[in-house]
């Protein structure tokens, strides 16, 4: 039994040797009547509702919040059974501090749960402080869980219609940028005919053509890659190896990596577990990045590879000592057309930016022009319970104290 339970009993002992058996019968039959009501009440609501102890003991637990959770049903009968067992990721050691400003602060923290299915929560700690205990130890905490979920969703479906007015804004783009080669490929051809039908100068016809198709051939690739860029891919998820998938993708580009002299070093880390991807997408991927990381470097920079494993996830790390990215362009490097090579379309790391958001990763990057950049990929491991999305905290003083 946890110390407030047994404080209160205590106390309530203290005054029913007072009281006449009929008040003491009257006072429990109250009791109960309240009890059921207040199960009732807690019961009938959509938010989640907990009750915990300084300690961070459960001592009530509502229906929503048992579903939202997947709690068993018999978690307030574990004995010394804790919140932060069910709710890992939140800075408990703070949030149950002692120290009595932080203990009458509101916290206000979002949330994502992924078990017993992915829900987007709003976590409110309330702190209960009853003044006339002067034991710190003795507050009880309330905790509020709403589910935004819906409205989430919501705003995601608004930001794919957004999404899709982009896409009719870089269809425009591509209809340009198709428009140059086509023409240069258009006039070209009309010389050639000229040529060919006065059959008098094959060498500089035979250039012609070679210039014709070297245009189609940027046609072909600025086409594919707007597909890629923008075309939904169905990802077919399976255990993979990041050390594997990068290694094969460095073999595939080895003879332009050793004709531009670049050095690769690679740290793959000790027992990193596999991720859960597309193998075919992440290999694309990952090939887009070394790529974009070998036209930013000249003759004997290096570029390094290393991966690391944290408590909540695997992060791959491709670090090179190219150009750099001015910082003027960092904010929309993710965005179509935004390149800082002359040949560039900029769809390479849309591409990117892509898969590794249908993958459910977090990409990341840093770089300084004249030092070089680095793209960070961090992967969620399979049973992260909870991600921490943002947190406020509002100096509100709860005092539920009736007595």
């Amino acid at each position: 039994m946890a110390k407030s339970d047994s404080e209160f009993i205590n106390r309530l002992v203290e005054r029913l040797d007072g009281l006449d058996p009929n008040s003491v019968q009257g006072y429990i039959l109250k009791l109960t009547r309240e009890k059921g009501l207040l199960e009732t009440i807690f019961s009938s609501i959509r938010e989640g509702v907990i009750i915990i102890d300084r300690t961070g003991h459960m001592q009530f637990v509502n229906r929503a919040a048992y579903t939202m959770l997947g709690l068993p049903q018999n978690v307030l009968e574990a004995e010394g059974e804790l919140i932060q067992r069910h709710l890992k990721d939140l800075d408990w050691e703070r949030l149950m501090s002692l120290d009595p400003e932080e203990w009458e602060r509101v916290s206000r923290q979002q949330i994502e749960v992924f078990y017993p299915r992915y829900r987007s929560l709003l976590f409110y700690l309330l702190p209960y402080k009853n003044d006339s205990d002067p034991d710190p130890e003795l507050g009880m905490a309330i905790i509020i869980l709403h589910d935004i979920t819906e409205l989430r969703e919501s705003a995601e479906e608004k930001i794919e219609v957004e999404r899709l007015s982009a896409i009719s804004l870089l269809a425009a783009g591509v209809a340009h940028e198709i428009g140059n080669p086509l023409n240069s490929l258009t006039i070209h051809l009309q010389l050639l005919e000229r040529y060919l039908k006065n059959q008098q100068n094959h060498e500089e016809g035979l250039e012609m053509m070679n210039v014709a198709l070297d245009e189609v051939r940027r046609l072909d690739k600025i086409i594919h890659s707007f597909l890629d860029a923008v075309r939904p891919n169905p990802i077919s998820p399976e255990s993979v190896s990041l050390e594997a998938l990068v290694t094969d993708t460095l073999r595939i580009m080895m003879a332009e990596i050793d004709n531009r002299k670049i050095d690769i070093y690679t740290d793959w880390g000790v027992n990193i577990p596999n991720v859960q991807g597309d193998p075919e997408q992440l290999q694309q991927a990952f090939y887009n990045i070394i790529n974009n990381a070998i036209q930013a470097m000249s003759d004997g920079d290096s570029l390094s590879i290393s991966q690391e494993l944290t408590d909540d996830d695997v992060i791959i790390r491709f670090t090179d000592t190219g150009e750099g990215i001015p910082a003027n362009m960092l904010d929309s490097i993710f965005e179509p057309y935004i390149s800082n090579k002359d040949q560039g379309t900029g769809l390479g790391l849309v591409i990117v930016e892509r898969i590794i958001r249908e993958h459910g990763a977090d990409l990341g990057i840093e770089s300084e022009p004249g030092v070089g950049s680095t793209f960070s990929i961090k992967f969620p491991l399979r049973d992260k319970p909870i991600r921490l999305l943002e947190a406020a905290e509002l100096d509100i003083n709860i005092n539920l104290d009736t007595t």
